[in-house]
C-alpha cells in the first residue's frame, strides 16, 4: 500500500519555536480527509501522536510531500 506523505507546520506558543512534523497517511486516510469539511485539519489531526509536547498545529500550514 502506498503512504502519502504530509508536513505539517506546528509552533510551541509559549516560545514562537516552530517545526514540522511529517505524517504518513493511507489512501483510505487521505480520502476521508479530503471529504471532511477540512481536509488540512483532518491531516492535523492525524499528525497529533506525532506532535511534540506543548507544540500545536499552524492553521492552513499542511503541505503533501512529494
Amino acid at each position: 500500500m502506498n503512504m502519502i506523505e504530509y508536513q505539517v507546520d506546528v509552533v510551541d506558543p509559549k516560545t514562537n519555536e516552530e517545526r514540522q512534523v511529517t505524517v504518513s497517511v493511507t489512501p483510505l486516510q487521505r480520502a476521508r480527509a479530503k471529504r471532511s469539511s477540512d481536509w488540512m485539519r483532518a491531516i492535523q489531526d492525524l499528525a497529533r501522536p506525532l506532535i511534540p509536547a506543548g507544540f500545536l498545529p499552524i492553521g492552513n500550514r499542511v503541505r503533501m510531500l512529494q
